[in-house]
């Protein structure tokens, strides 16, 4: 979810990880990506002096609506990270997007005053928000740090005030001040931006994820769609969204051996050879989200320990009735019609020649072919079901040891990439381990 006020102030636009854009109060409705199929969450919303305004998305996509133009986008630089925020010149002839490694690239009229790209950070950027003269942009952290380019002036951070994750920062009209937005709700005033009041202290359905200010006050966005109004900002609407988290990973989605040890102490030549045709395998079948990752590595590290070439230990003839058809493979794939239907699936006589289950050249795609195609797990990841997952893998008895165990797994993958990155445990603390 994003939000981007008119240039009045009377009225603003949401805009869904889907690409979908809602209009309130004064706010006209020029054209969205719902219903279309985007490559990556949208990110990001920028609103245009006149009437009109830019979605950015996760992969440095930029989609133009209304009376705004279309300047470029990052979809072909290489990005080391995700885009997670845009923000318009005053001009509403440019504009700039970041992206979480504080990498910053500039299009149109909008000049490009440095970046944090290639420097040490404490947390993932979250945010940009541009000066009034159009002359530079203030960046902000997970951790409340904020980094000042070009005329904009560093009024102060949120480093050492022990916050809630920082998840949005916006410019005050003078220039000469800035708020930062919290998960928790928490609004903090910086430089002559004035405090209005903030939901810090409420209980919240959901995470905040973002603000726009107006000329005396801000709005504050739910991750559920749910917008709080401070100030001479009035409230008009919301949308009610139950969707998965729409930040992406802060990182390249790649399953890394850093990734592996770091979280599961899985350190071997086997593990690190099957990498590649891993993640290649999980790039065809859109495990890219974390709840996704995360999801797909708990259940492979207790089938396989993300070993390509496992086997079922103690499956011979005289222990199991389906031998010779034992668990291979990253999923492990067992019994005689699971091998036929992967052969059917894949062109190969597996039945045949069970050990090619357990070959590069198809374990991943056996296991990404049985995750998405026969299972349809993407979408129980996304509602953060680990419980649903695991019996659907292991059947409706699954053991109450199995459930455990796989959630605290599927919870240690999300606080890799939100808690790590964002500092930011509420996205695993919402996992269905019940």
């Amino acid at each position: 979810m994003a939000i981007a006020s008119t240039p009045a102030g009377d009225g603003y636009w949401l805009a869904a990880a889907d690409g979908g854009i809602f209009s309130f109060g004064a706010a006209r409705f020029h054209g969205s990506m719902g219903g279309a199929r985007l490559a990556a969450p949208a990110v990001g919303l920028a609103a245009t002096p006149g009437d009109g305004y830019w979605l950015a998305a996760a992969d440095g996509g930029v989609f133009a609506y209304g009376d705004a133009e279309f300047y470029g986008a990052a979809t072909g630089v290489g990005l080391a990270a995700p885009v997670v925020g845009i923000a318009a010149t005053p001009s509403g002839r440019g504009y700039w997007l970041v992206a979480a490694d504080g990498g910053v690239f500039a299009y149109g009229d909008a000049q490009f005053h440095g970046s944090m790209a290639g420097q040490p950070l404490n947390a993932a950027v979250v945010g940009i928000a541009a000066t009034p003269s159009g002359s530079g942009y203030l960046l902000v952290g997970a951790d409340g740090g904020v980094f000042a380019f070009g005329d904009a002036a560093f009024e102060g951070s949120a480093t050492d005030l022990g916050l809630a994750p920082v998840v949005g920062i916006a410019a005050a009209p003078t220039g000469g001040g800035y708020w930062l937005v919290a998960s928790d709700g928490g609004v903090f005033a910086f430089g002559d931006a004035q405090f209005h009041g903030s939901m810090g202290g409420s209980s919240l359905s959901r995470p905040m994820v973002g603000i726009a200010s107006t000329r005396e006050g801000y709005r504050t966005l739910a991750l559920d769609g749910g917008v709080f109004a401070f100030g001479d900002a009035g409230y008009a609407g919301r949308v009610i969204y139950s969707g998965p988290d729409p930040r992406p990973a802060p990182v390249d989605p790649a399953v890394t051996a850093d990734l592996l040890s770091t979280v599961f102490g899985a350190r071997s030549a086997v593990v690190s050879e099957g990498l590649p045709s891993l993640n290649a395998a999980m790039q065809q079948a859109e495990i890219t989200s974390p709840p996704r990752i995360a999801a797909f590595l708990a259940t492979l590290r207790t089938e396989s320990g993300f070993r390509y070439n496992a086997l079922e230990g103690g499956c011979t003839a005289t222990t199991r009735t389906y031998y010779p058809y034992c668990g291979r493979g990253y999923i492990q794939l067992t019994h005689r019609a699971n091998y036929d239907a992967a052969g059917w699936r894949f062109g190969r006589d597996f039945a045949g020649h069970p050990d090619d289950a357990r070959s590069l050249a198809f374990s991943a795609s056996i296991a990404t072919w049985y995750w998405t195609e026969t299972h349809d797990l993407n979408r129980l990841a996304d509602s953060l079901d680990m419980n649903a997952v695991t019996r659907a893998v292991n059947g409706a008895a699954a053991p109450p040891a199995t459930l455990r165990a796989r959630c605290a797994d599927f919870k240690k993958v999300l606080d890799y990439y939100y808690y790590y990155y964002y500092r930011d445990n509420s996205v695993s603390e919402q996992a269905d381990c019940g």
